[in-house]
């Protein structure tokens, strides 16, 4: 017989994945290259790689450097602190895992907002700690964190995209000097508003405004005996030797400006016509809308049946901002009008193909099809661009399309 698994804290569920693109697809009948993802929360657009790709491939026969020195070092320089104030994991959830690993055990509370990112409740469950939620209050949360070892908080928040000023997580960490808060800044780059520095995790990824989501690297910013624990606990190698190098010459040189900014206005003009067509569209400070409505799930439902691919909370809808032209799509289908963009964009739907452009972007270039000349020539031109087709579809002729749609 098999030993019995660990027991986990009550109520524990593990992560439900998304259903892939080729799922959705066959689902409704589609083409894959027609379905569009506003759902996970990244850039629709990858960004360009900091080193050439024959030079972070060029040690991948070689375990990393266990200390992630390089790495560290970079993300302490973006952040503003000391190396030894850093920890590192494979993105945000590794360091989710590995705080609760440190600091959670069977018997201890971990409290987490409600709604917020499930990973929080997960990670804690499976340390075999008990989950309390409450609600989305600096002042409920400080309440029932007296009893708690870790309070997980969102900033900006998952999925409300509502922000605190770090001035009040601060005060509430001051508040419960026996608790570990931990505060997830996935979004910092969108809101502004952070805690590293202070008496807290700081965790951050480099999948949001970086774009470097397949890369799985993060870091958590943390006083230096905080930082040390997470680093004795963590696993030998979390981050492969190719991402660690890529992710700390994307935190030295930062290249995400343009990105951020066009991002923060996409966010700005999709709220206004979401709120301008009825729907209760609140501030937000991450990079997608929030559009609460009681038919928020009927709504998920008939736009993934058109190929866009949204999230659907029982009173919310949770929109990820992607170029003008594709986020024109999911405007349309839920009655808004879209209103003028300052960018030139389009996107096309041919037989088997999808080609989203914008053509005032900052090089960001994706081609599924593997084209690597196509890519480099909109990378050149400037261009952000995705390509993605089916064996045989056209793909010169929806890219003229797309580039002669967006010119006028």
């Amino acid at each position: 017989m098999a030993p019995r698994p660990r027991a986990t804290g009550s109520g524990f569920e593990p992560y439900v994945w998304a259903a892939t693109v080729d799922e959705v697809a066959a689902r409704h009948g589609l083409s894959p290259a027609h379905v569009l993802r506003f759902d996970a929360n990244v850039p629709a657009f990858p960004a360009p790689l900091p080193v050439a790709a024959e030079v972070a491939l060029a040690e991948r026969g070689e375990y990393p450097e266990g200390s992630y020195r390089a790495l560290r070092s970079a993300a302490a320089d973006y952040a503003g602190c000391s190396p030894d104030e850093v920890a590192i994991d494979a993105g945000a959830d590794g360091l989710i895992a590995l705080v609760a690993r440190t600091y959670l055990s069977p018997g201890a509370l971990a409290v987490v907002e409600r709604p917020t990112y499930p990973l929080y409740a997960i990670a804690s469950g499976i340390e075999g700690a008990e989950v309390r939620a409450v609600p989305r209050d600096l002042d409920a949360l400080e309440e029932a964190g007296r009893e708690a070892s870790v309070v997980w908080l969102c900033n900006p928040g998952n999925p409300s995209g509502a922000m605190w000023p770090a001035a009040e997580i601060v005060r509430l960490a001051e508040a419960l000097p026996d608790t570990l808060v931990a505060v997830d800044e996935a979004y910092f780059e969108y809101g502004g508003e952070t805690v590293a520095g202070a008496n807290v995790v700081a965790i951050r990824t480099l999948s949001k405004a970086f774009g470097l989501a397949g890369l799985r690297v993060g870091y958590a910013v943390a006083p230096r005996e905080v930082a040390a624990e997470l680093s004795a606990r963590r696993s030998p190698a979390p981050i492969a030797t190719t991402a660690a190098r890529i992710g700390a010459a994307a935190l030295r040189e930062p290249q995400i400006e343009a990105e951020v900014t066009a991002t923060i206005a996409e966010r700005e003009r999709v709220r206004a016509a979401l709120a301008a067509a009825g729907f209760d569209a609140p501030p937000v400070h991450a990079n997608f809308v929030v559009a609460r409505t009681p038919a928020a799930r009927e709504l998920a439902a008939n736009l993934e049946r058109r190929g866009l691919v949204v999230r659907g909370y029982a009173d919310s809808l949770r929109i990820t901002v992607r170029s003008p032209a594709d986020d024109d799509l999911v405007l349309r289908a839920l009655g808004a009008e879209p209103p003028p963009s300052e960018r030139r964009s389009a996107t096309v739907l041919g037989a088997g193909v999808r080609v989203s452009l914008v053509l005032d972007g900052s090089g960001r270039v994706t081609c599924a099809t593997g084209d690597r000349e196509l890519e480099r020539r909109a990378r050149e031109a400037g261009y952000d661009l995705e390509v993605v087709a089916e064996p045989g579809a056209d793909v010169t002729r929806a890219l003229d399309e797309a580039i002669e749609r967006a010119r006028h």
